[in-house]
């Protein structure tokens, strides 16, 4: 019976938060979990937060000059030490990686230890750590099956990627309630995730005034250190306006806000991507240009090759997204196709099937 497993991923949320979803699930199951990281990601505040161990070893990507990748390598050997140690103490029975440059000495270490891997790809360009390692891995479960062409066939499964459990449970009608939001009232979500986008910031404020007249609420997730600024911005704009405009710092209760909305203008991280499609939500998608390999790009055009989103360049978003919100807010039946073609590409049990696969696989 499995009882002991040691996930790693992490640097951002979009490769940590999958393997949070699947570590709440397994610790409901009786299983300890606990996770690798460094102390510069993302990881260092959250999973201690969330309740479980985390153990810090060093890790370095390979990006940059000559001299800093010979470092990544010797960081990565460091890295390697530690997680033997790790292992040897807490002898898990499954290593589970989401991603990142702190799983290339985990996969390492597990390799040595023989200890077996289950792998998760959020990306539809798989990062260059899963890429290069994957052949370590039993099992590599994709988010989307356009990343296939770069790992063994016989080790992938697409089993989409998982999402809270409260965005699948939250229902239109309770978001709008918690809001205060009409149920006939159209709502834009604009969200830069954790830390906001400013250009994002940028292109609202420059469409605050082309949209003054519309009868829309408007979510806008600034990220907190722009909030003070976005609100200064915006106050002059609104003046005799019929719109419902809210810029926020941090939303907690981000799965009511996806609930309530009409139509997201969002980045193009995978995480973000599962959670609109999960429940069939449209979108303007506007990837982050500096991404590693601009794999934000290759995610946001599986869905607008599917009908589910249109695609701004980040360099372009500043004039162009007053008119693109506007074309699809003001058209209910282009908007309900993409709704559709949202919720055809989302994979809402991609938790249930993941878990499913490592509560029956052969280390359990």
């Amino acid at each position: 019976m499995l009882s002991r497993v040691v996930l790693a991923g992490g640097g951002t949320g979009g490769h940590l938060y999958p393997g949070l979803a699947v570590a709440d699930r397994l610790r409901e199951n009786g299983v300890d979990c606990r996770f690798v990281g460094t102390s510069r990601g993302i990881e260092a505040r959250v999973v201690p937060q969330r309740g479980y161990p985390l153990h810090l070893i060093h890790a370095r990507g390979l990006a940059g000059k000559p001299w800093h990748k010979l470092w990544a390598v010797l960081q990565t050997l460091w890295g390697v030490y530690d997680c033997l140690g790790l292992i040897s103490r807490h002898r898990p029975q499954l290593l589970i990686t989401t991603g990142g440059y702190v799983c290339a000495p985990v996969l390492l270490a597990a390799r040595l230890r023989k200890v077996p891997i289950l792998m998760l790809e959020q990306n539809a360009l798989p990062g260059k750590v899963n890429r290069k390692l994957a052949s370590l891995a039993y099992r590599i479960c994709l988010s989307f099956e356009e990343s296939s062409k770069y790992f063994p066939a016989d080790r992938c499964v697409t089993t989409g990627n998982p999402v809270r459990q409260e965005i699948l449970r939250a229902t239109r009608a309770e978001a709008r309630q918690h809001f205060g939001i009409e149920a006939a009232r159209p709502v834009l979500l604009v969200t830069g995730a954790s830390q906001g986008a400013a250009s994002l910031n940028e292109a609202v404020l420059r469409s605050l005034p082309l949209w003054k007249e519309k009868a829309w609420t408007i979510l806008h997730l600034t990220g907190p250190n722009h909030l003070a600024e976005v609100e200064q911005k915006s106050r002059p704009l609104l003046s005799d306006t019929m719109l419902d405009y809210r810029p926020i710092g941090y939303m907690a209760e981000m799965h009511l806000a996806l609930a309530a909305s009409d139509l997201a203008v969002a980045r193009a991280g995978a995480s973000t991507l599962a959670e609109f499609t999960a429940v069939g939500l449209p979108s303007i998608l506007v990837p982050y240009p500096w991404a590693a390999e601009r794999h934000q790009d290759h995610n946001a055009d599986t869905l607008v090759n599917r009908g589910a989103a249109l695609k701004l360049d980040d360099s372009a978003v500043v004039e162009l997204l007053a008119d693109a919100v506007a074309s699809l807010m003001e058209d209910s039946q282009r908007l309900g196709k993409m709704a559709e073609a949202s919720l055809a590409g989302g994979r809402p049990q991609a938790l249930d099937q993941i878990v499913d696969l490592i509560e029956k696989g052969p280390w359990a």
